[in-house]
Order: C-alpha cells, then sequence, then structure tokens
C-alpha cells in the first residue's frame, strides 16, 4: 500500500503543470470563408476542423445525452470517480497492467487537452494523471465551462466538437 501511495505522489509530483485558464487557446478552430453576399463558401483548418460554441448555444438535450453516456456522476463528482479507478486498477492487476474505461468527462477532457502524446496509453500512470489534472480542472472551472470544454474537444469522425459535427451530419 506504502509503494502504491509513493508510486502515485511520484506520478503526480513528475506531471508537467497545467493552465486551465487559456483551454480556448490551446486549440484550433476553423476559418469560415464567405462569397460576396455573406454566404459561407469553404471552411478553411489546419490541423484540427473545429468551430468552438459556448455551452447556452448547446441544447440542453445534447448536454444530458452525454452525461447520461458518458458519466452519470457528473453533477456530483470532483474531477474523478474513486470506486471506478479502484475497479480499473483491479482490472489491471488480474488483465496483465492494461487499465481501461474509468473516465469521467472532466478526465477525458484533462486527457483530450493536456495527455495527447499519452492519449493512447493505456497505464496506471496515466490515468493518475487525467485524475490529477480532472481536480485541477474541477478546482478552477465551473462545471458548465467543464462541460462546454469537452463538448468542444471531442472527436466525431469529420472534425472536433458539437457545432463542427451538426454542420458535417446534419
Amino acid at each position: 500500500c506504502l509503494t502504491g501511495l509513493i508510486y502515485v505522489a511520484t506520478v503526480i509530483i513528475t506531471a508537467p503543470e497545467i493552465e486551465t485558464d487559456n483551454i480556448y487557446g490551446m486549440l484550433s478552430q476553423s476559418s469560415l470563408l464567405y462569397d460576396d453576399d455573406g454566404e459561407i463558401m469553404d471552411t478553411a483548418f489546419s490541423d484540427q476542423n473545429r468551430t468552438i460554441v459556448e455551452i447556452n448555444q448547446i441544447p440542453d438535450h445534447v448536454q444530458y445525452a452525454f452525461i447520461a453516456l458518458e458519466d452519470k456522476t457528473f453533477e456530483t463528482h470532483n474531477g474523478f470517480n474513486i470506486i471506478r479507478i479502484f475497479g480499473a486498477i483491479k482490472d489491471a492487476v488480474f488483465n496483465g497492467g492494461h487499465v481501461s474505461g474509468t473516465s469521467t468527462i472532466t478526465q477525458q477532457l484533462s486527457r483530450n487537452l493536456y495527455l495527447t502524446d499519452e492519449m493512447y496509453t493505456r497505464s496506471i500512470s496515466r490515468k493518475i494523471k487525467e485524475a490529477y489534472y480532472a481536480v485541477e480542472l474541477e478546482r478552477e472551472l465551473t462545471k458548465d465551462e467543464i462541460l462546454e470544454a469537452y463538448l468542444n474537444t471531442i472527436y466525431f469522425g469529420s472534425g472536433y466538437g458539437v457545432q463542427t459535427a451538426s454542420q458535417a451530419y446534419f
């Protein structure tokens, strides 16, 4: 148990610091090209096709659907769900060290923003960093700010964020 605590402390201490007040500064956003009549002709983007929208522009039923599917305890947790993390650690011990699942919306946001190099690595150290960053996000941002950022960062196949997905699919 002491070895585990030392490991967790080491991962947290060595994790790079994050800036929670500049989330949208980290994200690329698409540019819209208009014709002479003010009609959208095309969308231009570099590495990520994204149109950022504010939470009040996202219908409530869309917000509730993501919370219901991804993180039923979103409104009550402080960044991570300890029961789910212990379950994942137990599964990792009995399944060869691979950790899966367990991520809250806030953890997914922290992974999408701050752990892009490790995003597809299934490891206990990444989960610890995710949880640590999730706590930092929860400490500095409101639930609406977290949900807004999450809904603007997730990938939908045609681009990033719910607005880009709605423009592509509807």
